[in-house]
């Protein structure tokens, strides 16, 4: 095939399909069994008419948001499969629009918090049994128990179960302090200090009638404070309504019932109802809200039961105006008690409620209800002072617990870790692939085997969560402060963890400067090397096409860095919070009132440290907006920050109902109900589900799902797959060596294709019993040719992470396998 043709059946999907029999079959003519290749395309956003190449297609199954597509006129090919004999109908299964779409999706960036913490529950260790070789353990991810950590109401191991406890507790604390934010926000800067503030009132004009600022009957602060306490609501109604509307889209999509994997040893992702989190969502949300409502109810409560007691001591009474102060203690008792059976709730998972999640949601509305009859009651006299009462000992609390739960997360991450087998070594080194065949020798793609930050990488992402939430809420609270007015001052611990914010700067440039070294010399070491495995004639290590082409294969090898810089900004989030909780619970003030005395620049830099931390925490948020904008509008972004997108929401929302949607839930069981549906009818059909990138994650997924006979039907196909580069050393306990050779084992054939330029696929590296067998084929070379040439007069792109199905070595990889399926 020459290069014109083979770019052709490139754009075909590497497929020349056979044009349409003009004369009958002849005597003995057998119709041969049809084979299919469905494409399920990676990150990026293609569309079908750019898989197929074909402008007019026909939608085979689904609806707007998903679906699979032929070309028009292979619609009916069911009907004449002699015209496929020796090829394949293309069927491409698009997602794009799960993960793109409305650009008000981009708000979806402020849930990242919520986002880390769901992801540090499938970043579990695999148990001992699961690392090293025989699959068992008990399932996540089910119908009635996604969030326990269990399956069918099986109990896993105790380090496993306290593992999934400990951070779905996490994930509760990041609930309860963005409530705690908003309640810091509008009850005690709007409320409290500025309602209070004759100065404060005059500029903002709006608090007159919105706080009772002038009097009136709800100028009182208990009943300010009730009438501030609308804004928490009301976030965490908008909250709940965005993961219920979210929660009907993709976790209410049930998969087909039908036969799948669950074998005497099936491995996690093998489980029914692991992509049907409807009734874990579900009760999540309900807790979550719940708990909002409680933290809402404390924040109401405990000024106003502090001034009860003050005034009642001072007037030698247990009471103020009429209200019995034991009424404050009976109310705080039920508020501890509701928490207490909240926080078991949430540890224990779904079926070992004392109360069911609706009956604790009901019980915290009738306690927030009777705290606000008890706030709003007359106090005449009252005049508020200061910060709000319990502010700074409630965020402190949370802070350290939060901080404690991470340091007990990554003492059981260690334990499971050190009950494992040492990962085998790391395979021998790749080479650069010269176009002609011969090889150079690499090293430092791929990563080492084993798992990332050695199993630690849960703990860390859960760090790394709690210190964003804690950001972003120290901002928030910092920023309205100053926009409010100088003399209103948040709580000393947000103001000291904004503070410490300004910090992220010199790091950011640090690492910034680091990783771009490191880009440099490593480019500058592999100039031999292509220019070695290229052998060009009249080129140096010095050229200008030389550089590029290591600038690239060094690229490609700063992701395995990737792990390294997660855990450094979750020591610095650890590490800021740390010195939030000792600085404001020492000396119990903000940096610039502490330093107010100890000269002028001393003071000036604490109060520019302070004043920065508010404006440098905002613009990170209307940073994030911005980059969500810009990826639905740009494909060029939409390529670089998509794969991080879609590696943190293809996993089902497990520890926190308020994370981003999982599109995986609509996607899997499309693609299993797809294949199932295609190969029932006919026996003899076989099927090579080809698959790139994130597609690659998306295809082995639906494999899991399918039974052993289905899966020795079909063929497996992946290029630029981060399937072990990515999610098997950061997700060992769900996609690590032991499912991959599971996977391996029960297909006829997997093929893996994979370039050293590709910053994101990678080789699959599973285990099997003969090198011959390894899914992993030789690196492609990528540029096909260093310079000019009769074949390609015009310069050849690096194409690194894309356009496989264009290079020529694909489709000769592909046809082997199609050949290798039919017999």
């Amino acid at each position: 095939m020459d290069d014109e043709a083979a770019g052709r059946a490139a754009g075909r999907g590497g497929v020349i399909l056979p044009r349409q029999r003009t004369d009958g079959p002849g005597p003995g003519f057998r119709v041969p069994a049809l084979r299919m290749e469905l494409l399920v395309h990676g990150v990026g956003g293609t569309t079908p008419e750019t898989m197929l190449d074909d402008p007019h297609l026909k939608q085979m199954t689904g609806d707007t948001v998903s679906g699979t597509y032929r070309r028009w006129q292979d619609q009916d090919a069911e009907r004449r499969p002699a015209d496929y004999r020796g090829g394949a109908v293309l069927e491409a299964y698009s997602w794009a629009r799960l993960t793109s779409g409305a650009a008000s999706r981009a708000f979806w960036l402020l849930l990242l918090p919520f986002m880390f913490v769901n992801l540090a529950h499938w970043m579990r260790p695999a148990e001992p049994e699961q690392a090293g070789g025989a699959v068992g353990g008990t399932g996540t991810g089910t119908a009635d128990g996604a969030d326990s950590g269990t399956a069918d109401g099986a109990v896993g191991s105790r380090d496993r179960v306290l593992y999934e406890a400990l951070v779905r507790v996490i994930a509760g604390s990041l609930t309860v302090l963005l409530t705690a934010a908003a309640c810091e926000i509008a009850l005690d800067l709007l409320a409290w200090q500025c309602a209070a503030d004759g100065r404060c009132v005059a500029q903002h004009s709006w608090l007159v009638f919105a706080l009772g600022g002038h009097g009136g009957w709800w100028g009182m602060p208990g009943r300010r404070l009730v009438v501030a306490a609308l804004v928490p609501l009301a976030m965490l109604g908008v909250l709940g309504r965005l993961s219920r509307m979210t929660w009907s889209s993709y976790e209410a999509v049930r998969p087909m019932e039908a036969e799948r994997g669950n074998g005497p040893e099936p491995i996690e992702m093998e489980r029914d109802g692991f992509w049907f989190g409807e009734a874990a969502v579900g009760r999540l949300r309900v807790l979550h809200l719940a708990a909002g409502l409680l933290t809402v109810a404390w924040a109401v409560l405990v000024p106003v039961l502090a001034h009860d007691l003050h005034a009642g001591s001072a007037g030698g009474s247990t009471q103020s105006g009429g209200v019995p102060a034991w009424i404050g203690y009976v109310l705080l008792a039920a508020l501890v008690g509701l928490g207490a059976v909240l926080l078991v709730a949430l540890a224990a998972g779904a079926g070992h409620e004392t109360l069911s999640p609706r009956t604790q949601l009901r019980a915290s509305l009738a306690a927030l209800a009777a705290v606000y009859l008890y706030a709003a009651w007359s106090r005449p006299g009252w005049v508020p002072t200061g910060e709000l009462p319990g502010v700074q000992r409630g965020l402190a609390a949370l802070v350290a617990a939060q901080v404690a739960l991470v340091l007990a997360l990554g003492v059981v991450a260690w334990q499971m870790t050190h009950r494992q087998p040492s990962p085998s070594p790391v395979d021998p080194d790749l080479t650069v692939p010269a176009p002609d065949g011969s090889t150079v020798p690499d090293s430092g793609f791929g990563g080492p085997n084993g798992a990332a930050l050695h199993n630690l990488t849960g703990p860390v992402t859960a760090m790394l969560g709690c210190g964003v939430g804690g950001l972003f809420t120290a901002g928030a609270a910092l920023f309205t402060g100053q926009r409010l007015g100088s003399d209103l001052q948040a709580a000393p611990l947000l103001v000291w963890a904004a503070s410490g914010a300004t910090l992220l700067v010199p790091v950011l440039l640090v690492v910034g400067a680091r990783l771009a070294r490191r880009l440099m010399r490593t480019a500058e070491s592999l100039r031999p090397q292509v220019l070695a495995a290229y052998d060009e004639p009249g080129t140096t290590t010095d050229s200008v096409r030389t550089g590029q082409i290591a600038k690239a294969l060094s690229g490609a090898r700063l992701t395995e860095s990737a792990a390294g810089l997660v855990a450094a900004f979750a020591g610095l989030a650890g590490l800021l919070s740390l010195a939030a909780l000792v600085g404001s619970l020492t000396v119990g003030r903000s940096p610039e009132a502490v330093t107010a005395k100890d000269g002028m620049v001393l003071s000036h830099l604490t109060t520019v440290l302070q004043n920065l931390g508010g404006w440098l925490t905002t613009v990170l948020v209307l940073g994030l907006l911005v980059l969500g904008l810009k990826a639905y509008d740009s494909l060029t972004t939409r390529r670089s920050v998509g794969i991080i997108w879609d590696i943190g929401t293809f996993w089902p929302r497990a520890a926190h109902p308020l994370a981003p949607p999982c599109y995986a839930e609509r996607a899997v069981p499309d693609i299993e109900a797809r294949i199932r549906a295609w190969l029932k009818p006919d026996p003899g059909r076989r099927l090579v589900l080809s698959a790139h990138s994130q597609g690659t994650v998306l295809a082995a997924a639906a494999l899991w799902q399918l039974d052993p006979d289905t899966r020795s039907r079909i063929a497996l196909l992946t290029y630029g797959s981060p399937l072990r580069r990515l999610y098997g050393r950061f997700f060992p306990a769900y996609m690590g060596p032991t499912m991959l050779a599971r996977l391996e084992r029960d297909v006829p054939r997997w093929d893996n294709l994979f370039r050293l330029t590709d910053p994101i696929g990678g080789p699959v590296r599973v285990p099997t019993q003969a090198p011959e067998t390894s899914p992993d084929l030789p690196p492609f070379p990528d540029p096909v040719s260093f310079g000019r040439s009769e074949d390609h007069p015009i310069l050849v792109p690096i194409r690194a992470h894309f356009d496989y199905r264009v290079d020529p070595r694909f489709i000769a990889a592909r046809d082997e396998l199609l050949r290798a399926l039919t017999h």
